[in-house]
């Protein structure tokens, strides 16, 4: 990443056991979440024992900038391992990735979304958090998101979200079968991403950019969820697609507090779907 990106933005980023891996760093441990830069997101600051999104909580005006949180990392958080020896799901990478996007191509990463994916795929409906608006106006305001019953739809809302995505059910869908139908990337480039290895949030499986959810065969004689793969959202936003049953399946129960509830629906809706077909 050292290629793409400033001294200023990466230095000691990543400092592990007394050494800096920040200018050894890959675009691929970026992607992989193989690279242990803490997660600004999820992970407590050594400092006031906080994640961010507490502070989200606790700041609902406050506009985090990419900056600001870059620099969370830097100085409150320690890596969680040498970067290619674990992984670890990490929103920094992802933060790291739209600077990459953004240097490479000289666009803001809303620009480049819009000129890449929405106007492409016919994406009307489909907006970066902060920034674009879609051209239909229909859903020009998103429904409500919670954490447990608090509404946090406001704080969800502002630039703190750098980078997130407003959309429809259907739209993500369109954005998945264009990706596997090779309209995005080169069908070689779709199987990279597919090249699964363990993550810290069992039973899903990362690539690329990609998450994989499969139970082990001794779980799934009761579950029987066939694999998926695509990806899921902090609000419990789902975008999966089975190989076994050629579905695609996409929605969300926009509440932030559970990560297992989304894929208790999706149980249910392939069940359903089963059944009738």
């Amino acid at each position: 990443m050292s290629k793409y990106l400033s001294e200023e933005l990466i230095r000691n980023i990543h400092v592990y056991n007394g050494k800096d891996y920040s200018y050894e760093i890959t675009i691929k441990e970026l992607l992989s979440h193989t690279s242990g830069i803490a997660d600004y997101y999820d992970e407590k600051s050594y400092k006031d024992n906080k994640n961010i999104f507490e502070l989200y909580l606790e700041y609902p005006e406050k506009s985090w900038t990419e900056i600001e949180k870059i620099e969370r990392v830097r100085n409150d958080m320690k890596p969680s391992f040498k970067p290619g020896t674990d992984a670890s799901y990490s929103d920094t990478n992802f933060l790291l990735l739209e600077k990459i996007i953004e240097t490479i191509t000289n666009k803001p990463i809303n620009i480049f979304y819009e000129e890449y994916f929405f106007h492409p795929l016919g994406l009307k409906s489909t907006q970066v958090i902060g920034y674009s608006k879609p051209q239909i106006t229909q859903f020009a305001v998103p429904s409500d998101v919670f954490y447990k019953d608090i509404n946090i739809t406001k704080i969800r809302s502002n630039k703190a979200y750098s980078g997130s995505l407003i959309s429809t059910a259907e739209e993500m869908i369109i954005f998945l079968k264009a990706l596997n139908e090779g309209k995005i990337i080169s069908k070689e480039t779709l199987k990279l991403m597919k090249k699964w290895h363990k993550l810290d949030q069992f039973p899903i499986q990362y690539g690329h950019g990609m998450m994989y959810f499969k139970f082990p065969w001794f779980i799934n004689m009761k579950m029987k969820i066939p694999p998926l793969y695509g990806h899921s959202g902090s609000i419990g936003s789902f975008l999966y697609y089975s190989e076994d049953l050629n579905l695609y399946i996409a929605g969300t129960i926009n509440q932030a507090k559970s990560k297992s509830k989304p894929f208790s629906l999706i149980q249910d809706v392939i069940k359903v779907i089963k059944k009738w077909s």
